[in-house]
């Protein structure tokens, strides 16, 4: 029986995720809290009353930034407090309610990842927008409002391929499962899943990128994971997305039924 064995938000775009239990999922949205922040590039125009969907290029992230993998950050949502680490040692602690506290975060980054002087990033959030009936905003790699999901089987079989451990924390899903043959969830789509109280509907397949290359222990491009998937399957993909079709409660240790 296919078993949901960890969940994960992503509350600023490019840095840790939060492991949790449980989650109230809301048909048509993403998981709550999930990319709600991101870092827009200096150039980057971004209307935080009207958002709509940017390339991740516009942003701070693990395809071009691999540095970011050297920091363990702790966001906390109720407080908006940021919390960044290096090597255990604490070197940024605020929280972004006002204008001073966010510009020393920004500086941050812009010293950190060594941005330049007139390229300091900005903290932007993704508000509701009334112009598609309220949908939350994500600052997703997709413009749809999707859930990611991987088949921990799957990274298992991929790294038999190649003879190298990979962490699971490389493709920064939401969803991770196991108890169900490696790449099976490829034949989910198109078809409805039973989580919890909740039901979602896979509709793509996840295609990889360099930000997969990054290996998040030690901030390293170490494995080129797009070619590698790409010269044992013939294909760039290990994943898949799906959108919430019916809004619940989600549990790690949920059982999943096709529905």
């Amino acid at each position: 029986m296919t078993i949901l064995k960890k969940i994960f938000i992503y509350p600023i775009k490019g840095l840790s995720g939060e492991n949790i239990d449980q989650i109230l999922l809301e048909k048509n949205q993403v998981l709550p809290g999930d990319r709600e922040y991101a870092f827009a590039r200096s150039h980057v125009s971004f209307d935080e009353s009207n958002p709509v969907y940017l390339r991740k290029t516009n942003f701070l992230a693990l395809v071009k930034e691999d540095k970011l993998a050297k920091l363990n950050t702790k966001f906390i949502s109720k407080s908006k407090r940021l919390i960044i680490k290096i090597d255990k040692k604490i070197v940024l602690d605020e929280t972004l309610v006002n204008e001073t506290n966010i510009n020393k975060v920004e500086v941050f980054f812009q010293k950190f990842l060594n941005l330049g002087d007139n390229n300091k990033p900005k903290l932007v959030k993704g508000r509701k927008n009334e112009n598609t009936k309220n949908l939350k905003h994500s600052f997703s790699d997709l413009p749809e409002k999707a859930i990611s999901i991987i088949n921990l089987n799957t990274i298992v079989d991929f790294e038999k391929k190649i003879g190298k451990k990979i962490a699971a924390s490389r493709f920064r899903a939401n969803l991770l499962i196991d108890d169900i043959d490696p790449w099976k969830e490829f034949d989910w789509v198109g078809k409805k899943i039973k989580i919890g109280e909740s039901v979602l509907e896979v509709f793509k397949r996840t295609q990889r990128c360099a930000a997969t290359n990054v290996n998040p222990e030690n901030a390293i491009r170490d494995i080129n994971i797009p070619n590698e998937i790409n010269s044992y399957f013939g294909h760039l993909d290990l994943g898949v997305y799906a959108k919430v079709k019916k809004t619940g409660i989600i549990s790690v240790n949920d059982e999943l039924h096709l529905n």
